[in-house]
């Protein structure tokens, strides 16, 4: 069966998304098991550093990467695909034998240089910018939609 691992920074906040992310939880737990891993972002004050905030964020992360794992990152200056694509990365890469997958998005800040270097692909959900909880959200239904793609279900069209 197909594993999706998912790394949040931070908590999300507004019930809407909880709402949502937990419809497509729901939904995308048809077709793979599924984790979450929320990991505790740093506090921004003015004598720390973006920078620093972001280190301190990216050690937390790559506690939870695993090379065996293809990774995601959403990363601004990543990859843009069509959920089409996206489906068909997919499928590629469970026929040639990877069927675990790891999804990290950043928190306030985005992600540390470290991180997003350590993925196998970087992707770029738009050339628009959307806060990082609403990203969490449109991250589940796209890849929902790109497995109901390949599983051959009416819900993409």
């Amino acid at each position: 069966m197909v594993k999706l691992k998912f790394i949040f920074v931070g908590k999300t906040k507004e019930s809407w998304i909880i709402e949502g992310i937990k419809h497509y939880e729901k939904m995308l737990s048809n077709f793979a098991e599924l984790e979450f891993q929320i990991i505790k972002d740093e506090k921004i004050a003015p004598h720390v550093s973006e920078e620093m905030v972001l280190e301190k964020e990216g050690e937390r992360v790559s506690k939870y990467l695993n090379k065996k794992n293809f990774s995601f990152v959403l990363d601004h200056k990543g990859k843009m695909f069509s959920t089409q694509e996206l489906a068909e990365l997919f499928k590629n890469k469970m026929n040639q034998g990877q069927n675990e997958f790891i999804f990290v998005t950043g928190g306030v800040l985005g992600l540390s240089q470290k991180v997003v270097n350590s993925a196998d692909l970087k992707l770029s959900l738009s050339k628009m910018t959307f806060p990082h909880q609403l990203v969490r959200l449109i991250l589940l239904e796209q890849v929902y939609r790109a497995f109901s793609i390949i599983e051959g279900r009416k819900y993409h069209k």
